[in-house]
């Protein structure tokens, strides 16, 4: 929910990304290469040049398309379509790649053979390992759900920012590949959105485009209730962007839940006293704030919007507390 603008820290895990996926896959041109000269042998109704010189093209441009920073892309696309508008279909048209010790004849759509030949399942694995240290711990769409990796293990989807039945040389890129819960990996499936994790900062990105406006008012109890989460662009306003993003990730249902994490907020506010806040402070060392009180309370949630992909909820939590700002409630 919250970009990242790429700088030298986000650089250096990109290439220890692709120095590890090396070493793991050292024959991702060399089965490229079988692919591409079994496609074009055994497949007479495709056009065989646009076959070869697409991968080619793979081949000429990996392992840098490894770490090709989102910038780029719309260049290496444009080279990319030039092969596929003489055979536009062939990405998604199923090929004969192989056959097996009986006989049986192997077929996929072409774009998922040069996926496997780039060794994506490999490349996940190492990636997942990467993504934790960066932070990247619950889904980058809707914040809810954790993300966790340990044990040589990924427990979570990855999706394919570029849609990989499109732009399958960008299938193993560190930039397009966003750490994503099965849920809003499947609402994305192969449509755009406009929700790119990585960004450059020439190309003048807003980083934090969404904002949590939670309606809260005074019921029967002693404390403020929230009655409904609304979902808006940054400046509390109803952008295309924030309206594209619930619409294909049902934002507003995934948080139809969640209004007792606002309730809960609030009413630590109204229960936080200066002197507990003092106390807190001092104990604690953060800074002496009602704001910092409160977010230690709330699973020592950081403030920092940097820190969004850290837990589940943090946005929703730190929006609630800058919405208690705004209004002169802390």
């Amino acid at each position: 929910m919250r970009k990242i603008e790429i700088d030298d820290t986000i650089r250096g895990y990109a290439q220890d990304y692709a120095s590890k996926v090396k070493v793991k896959c050292p024959n991702v041109v060399e089965d490229l290469e079988k692919l591409r000269n079994y496609v074009a042998a055994h497949n007479p109704g495709i056009d065989k040049t646009a076959v070869t010189d697409y991968i080619d093209l793979l081949i000429s441009d990996y392992p840098a398309v490894l770490t090709l920073e989102p910038k780029d892309w719309n260049a290496y696309i444009q080279k990319y379509d030039v092969v596929l508008q003489r055979e536009p279909t062939m990405l998604t048209r199923k090929v004969v790649y192989g056959v097996s010790g009986t006989g049986k004849v192997h077929e996929a759509p072409l774009y998922e053979r040069i996926i496997f030949c780039l060794r994506y399942e490999d490349a996940r694995l190492i990636l997942g390992e990467i993504q934790q240290q960066m932070g990247l711990k619950t889904c980058v769409y809707c914040n809810v759900i954790p993300t966790i990796s340990n044990d040589e293990q990924v427990y979570y989807q990855m999706d394919h920012y570029q849609p990989q039945s499109k732009y399958p040389f960008l299938g193993t890129c560190f930039y397009n590949l966003q750490p994503s819960c099965g849920i809003c990996n499947g609402h994305k499936g192969k449509k755009d959105s406009d929700f790119g994790l990585y960004v450059n900062a020439d190309q003048h990105k807003v980083l934090s485009p969404f904002r949590f406006v939670p309606k809260v008012s005074c019921g029967i109890g002693p404390y403020p209730t929230c009655s409904e989460i609304l979902f808006k662009g940054s400046g509390k306003r109803v952008t295309k962007e924030s309206k594209d993003h619930e619409k294909m990730f049902h934002i507003d249902s995934l948080y139809a839940g969640r209004i007792n994490e606002v309730s809960k907020l609030y009413e630590n506010a109204f229960k936080t006293n200066d002197s507990l806040v003092q106390a807190m402070a001092a104990s604690y060392g953060f800074e002496n704030t009602k704001a910092n009180a409160i977010a230690y309370l709330s699973n020592q949630l950081s403030l920092n919007e940097a820190d969004i992909h850290k837990e589940p909820l943090t946005k929703l939590r730190q929006d609630t507390i800058k919405q208690m700002k705004e209004g002169g409630v802390i």
